[in-house]
């Protein structure tokens, strides 16, 4: 027998699958009983089974740890951070890797060049401004661009970080996205600008709203996919 988690909301009229890291998630509306989430978990076992069984295949995908060495997703691209120290602070993309350059001046102490590297937490912190400057740019053609191309217009967009999505749509029209988008492919990206277009449009996730991202984003369940795959990586702590 498969052990799955229940999620009730008053507001979901369908039910839902997820299958997250090896774990079943069922998203149920309040009118569903026990027996009824029972009986549609037992219709889908064969797919479900096959879903974990596929991620227990996946190699496990950790998020970054901001040291020197590590691993680190670019424009859906792994490469390597390396850390490094010259007369003037700058960032450099390059083909297999990632270099956070500090002033050579924050390893001097008393005079004498330190061994003690820089913290975690500031070479976090340059590479968050590096991603909010460079999804900043690239929101700024690319949403105009979409937004012609459909016909869905907002009123205006913001770049910052969230914890557990990747953009959100209000009811003004205004729409946030998260600088951490950059860590993906930019076929993802733009599929996350569609999402929250549609949105202006349909403010849910119904069948309705599904189509029109369909009509525009064909692609959208390999980006969704994508996005599931890394998920762990794309979430900074």
């Amino acid at each position: 027998m498969l052990e799955y988690q229940v999620i009730r909301s008053a507001q979901r009229k369908t039910l839902g699958l997820q299958v997250k890291q090896g774990q079943i998630i069922v998203r149920a509306p309040d009118f569903l009983t026990d027996k009824q989430i029972y009986s549609f978990i037992n219709e889908k076992s064969a797919w479900l089974k096959a879903k974990i069984d596929l991620q227990k295949l996946q190699p496990e995908l950790n998020p970054p740890s901001f040291t020197h060495g590590c691993s680190l997703l670019i424009h859906g691209e792994q490469k390597q951070l390396t850390i490094a120290y010259q007369a003037k602070a700058q960032i450099l993309n390059l083909n297999n890797e990632f270099c956070v350059i500090f002033p050579i001046r924050n390893r001097i102490v008393n005079g004498q060049l330190s061994s003690i590297e820089i913290s975690q937490q500031k070479v976090k912190k340059q590479l968050e401004k590096w991603f909010k400057e460079q999804a900043t740019s690239y929101l700024s053609t690319r949403l105009v661009e979409l937004s012609k191309k459909t016909q869905l217009l907002p009123k205006s967009f913001k770049v910052r970080q969230y914890k557990a999505r990747w953009g959100s749509c209000n009811n003004r029209g205004e729409l946030s996205f998260n600088y951490l988008l950059m860590m993906a492919p930019f076929w993802v990206v733009d599929y996350v600008i569609v999402h929250e277009l549609c949105h202006l449009t349909h403010l849910n996730h119904s069948r309705e709203f599904w189509r029109l991202v369909s009509q525009h984003s064909p692609n959208f369940q390999q980006a969704q996919d994508w996005l599931k795959t890394h998920q762990r990586q794309l979430t900074w702590h």
